[in-house]
C-alpha cells in the first residue's frame, strides 16, 4: 500500500536516492545532446564533502513554511516525491520524481492531488518540464496543466555541470475563479 506523508529532514538522502534514479531514466537524450556521462556529472559530487554539505543544505526546505516536500512510500522505501512551493505571484510544483518501476501506477497523481491540497486554488501553479519528457507532460496535462507556451530553461537544476542544458518548457494550471 502506497502512503503518502509530509517529508521530514532525514528524507534528504533517499529523496536524493530518488531523483538521481529518476534522471538516469528520464534525461538523457540524444537530439538534444544529453548523455548519461551528464547525468553522472551531476550526482559525482553527493558523495564529496561538499556534495553532502549541499545535500544538507536541502533540509531548510523542510522547515519553510513557504514549500512543502511530500513523499511516496511503500512498505517504507521512499518511492516517490514531490516538492511544492507557494510564490508571491503563483504557486509552483518544483520537481516530481516517481522511481521507474512505479511510474504509471497513480505514485504521481497521489503526490499531485495532495501538493495540490497544500497549494489551494486561489493562484495559477506552475511547472517546468524538459520539453522532450513527453510523459511528464502527458502526466501534467492529465492534471489540468497546459503549456505557456514560453521555453527556455528556468532554473539552475537544467544546467548541467558539462555546460548543457535541459531544455524546458512552462505549463500552468490556472486559478479557480
Amino acid at each position: 500500500m502506497i502512503k503518502i506523508r509530509k517529508a521530514i529532514a532525514n528524507d534528504v538522502y533517499e529523496i536524493r536516492k530518488v531523483q538521481k534514479e529518476t534522471w538516469f531514466k528520464t534525461y538523457p537524450n540524444a537530439k538534444e545532446g544529453i548523455a548519461i556521462g551528464d547525468i553522472e556529472e551531476k550526482f559525482k559530487k553527493d558523495e564529496t564533502p561538499e556534495g553532502k554539505k549541499k545535500i544538507e543544505e536541502q533540509k531548510k526546505y523542510y522547515e519553510d513554511r513557504k514549500y512543502q516536500v511530500l513523499i511516496a512510500e511503500e512498505n517504507n522505501k521512499i518511492i516517490g516525491f514531490c516538492t511544492a512551493g507557494k510564490e508571491k505571484e503563483n504557486n509552483r510544483i518544483r520537481a516530481i520524481y516517481v522511481l521507474p518501476n512505479y511510474q504509471g501506477k497513480g505514485v504521481g497523481r497521489l503526490l499531485i492531488e495532495k501538493a495540490f491540497n497544500w497549494l489551494g486554488t486561489d493562484k495559477d501553479i506552475l511547472v517546468n518540464v524538459a520539453r522532450y519528457n513527453k510523459q511528464a507532460i502527458d502526466f501534467y496535462k492529465a492534471a489540468g496543466f497546459m503549456a505557456t507556451g514560453r521555453c527556455g530553461v528556468f532554473d539552475e537544476g537544467a544546467k548541467l555541470p558539462s555546460g548543457k542544458l535541459i531544455p524546458e518548457i512552462e505549463m500552468v494550471k490556472k486559478a479557480s475563479s
